[in-house]
This record gives structure tokens, sequence and C-alpha cells, in this order.
């Protein structure tokens, strides 16, 4: 009897001591989140043409993230693929690249690009002469009959990458992106994102403005809706001048939201962006992620 009774004991012991590991973590956590939200920028009163002037949208808690049951990567799928749909100049397939890398980092999770494949795909009854008169794709079939039909069976979400311009319904003048939180799938376009064709001289600027719509429609992804507690990647935007003001930081809340389901390590993620931020000169970002290393 003395024998099982100290077994047990052993067995009570590591228990214990493995719950306070794990409540440690929690605490860590939470911890972190309530560090940083000192950083959180309040929000400013919307004006007129502005996004949320226009929406009227309710706040996501926690508790309504989890009870949406969002996206979760596991064994099986567990990668971002990226899918550029149209005609690229080598510039463009740069930028793209940057782009995949931010998101690796940003997600913590493997990113993929796919191979591209040309705007030959989109029919003509899924595509406009827009108020600007110039072609535009229409942005659900995009995303439901390109992307969504070349998503490998490992990932867990898929983008599609268009240089063209894209339309969500007949009422719009554009959209810079359209993802579906049940799909897993979307679409973002380079179209408005730079002045005339990509070149050296637009090329910070323009991809900048890329991470921020990819980071976006992604985070939508995986169960983000628009933030309304204060100012975060995942505002919603109108036009490009709301775009650029807007920043590439998710809020503590949003934060707390992805990582309730990517469980990446925190501490890891920021200091990998930073690294990221400080080699490719991104100041604006570089210092709000060091406030947040700091704290």
């Amino acid at each position: 009897m003395r024998s099982y009774f100290i077994i047990d004991l052993k067995i009570i012991i590591y228990s214990i001591f493995l719950l306070s590991i794990l409540h440690s973590c929690s605490t860590d956590k939470k911890s972190y989140f309530k560090t940083i939200a000192k950083n959180d920028l309040p929000l400013q009163m919307p004006k007129r043409g502005e996004w949320r002037y226009n929406h009227n949208e309710t706040p996501q808690t926690l508790e309504d993230f989890v009870n949406a049951k969002p996206l979760t990567p596991n064994q099986q799928q567990k990668i971002i693929y990226l899918k550029p749909i149209g005609n690229f100049s080598p510039l463009q397939l740069k930028q793209i690249e940057y782009t995949r890398s931010y998101m690796a980092l940003f997600f913590q999770l493997k990113t993929v690009i796919l191979d591209k494949v040309g705007n030959v795909v989109i029919p003509k009854n899924a595509r406009r002469i827009g108020p600007e008169n110039h072609e535009q794709l229409f942005a659900p079939y995009v995303r439901d009959s390109v992307v969504m039909l070349n998503k490998p069976a490992g990932g867990i979400v898929i983008m599609g990458i268009t240089e063209m311009d894209l339309y969500p319904d007949k009422k719009w003048n554009f959209v810079f992106g359209l993802a579906s939180y049940q799909k897993g799938v979307a679409v973002s376009s380079t179209f408005r994102l730079q002045h005339g064709p990509l070149s050296e001289r637009n090329y910070r600027l323009s991809s900048t403005r890329l991470l921020k719509v990819s980071a976006h429609e992604i985070g939508h992804m995986f169960g983000l809706s628009h933030c309304l507690y204060a100012q975060c990647l995942m505002n919603g935007t109108n036009s490009m001048k709301e775009t650029d003001k807007s920043i590439l930081r998710l809020c503590s809340h949003c934060q707390r939201k992805l990582n309730s389901t990517l469980k990446y390590n925190n501490e890891n993620r920021l200091a990998q962006l930073i690294a990221f931020s400080r080699e490719n000169k991104m100041i604006t970002e570089l210092s709000m992620l060091n406030a947040d290393l700091n704290e």
C-alpha cells in the first residue's frame, strides 16, 4: 500500500506542478496583453466619408470571437497561401515576396506563394468598366471561383493578390480586398496602392499599404471583425487616405483574440517583427513595436 501511495503522491505533485506552469503561462499571456494595452491609441471621431462614419458596427468581444468558432490551425491545415493573379513585373513579384515574409511573422505561420495565373481565368461576366473608366474584376467571383479552387489541402487560409482593380457589387466603386470568415479565402488588389506603375520611387509606400491590406484581410479570415476599441490594423477603411492613416499594429484586444486561436509566443512574435521593421526601415512601425517591448 505504501508504494502505491508514494506513486500516487508523485502523480499528484506532478499534476500540481503542471497546473501551476499552465496557470503561469495563462497569467503571463494575460499580463502581456494588459501591459501592451497601455500603448493602444484611442480612436478619433470619424469624419464624413470615413468607414465608421458610414457603418454602424458592433464591437467584437473575446467571447464573441470564441463563440464564432474561428478558423484554427491544426496539424493538417496550418499554412497561409498567397496566390498571385495577373501580369506582374519583377518588382511587383518582389513586393509579393516581401508581403509573404511579413505575413509569416505577423501570424507566426508558414506562408507560401503559389504559382501565379493570368487574368484570362476571369470571364467577361465577372468584369466591368467601373465609374473611373477602367476595367475591374468582380471580387466575389475571383475569391470563390479562382482563389478558392487553388487552395491546397494543407492551407488554413489562402489570399489571392491581383494587380487589377476589384469591386464587391454594383453599388460600390471599388474594394481593397474581400474575405470570407467561413471559407478561409480572400482576394486583395495592388491596383490602388501606388500612383501609376510600381517603381523604386513608390515601392516603400505601396508595400506598406499592401502589408496593411493583406494582414487586415487575413485577420478577417482568422475571425477578427473590424476593431472598434482602439487604433488598430483591423479598423475599417473607406479610402486610400484612411488606409494610410491606419496602423500595422493590432491593438491589445485583437492581439488577445488572435493569440487565443493561433497560440504563438507573444515575445517571439514581437522580437521578429521588430527585427523585420528595423531591417526594412519601417520607422513608424518600429517605434510602436519598441514601445510594446519596453513596457
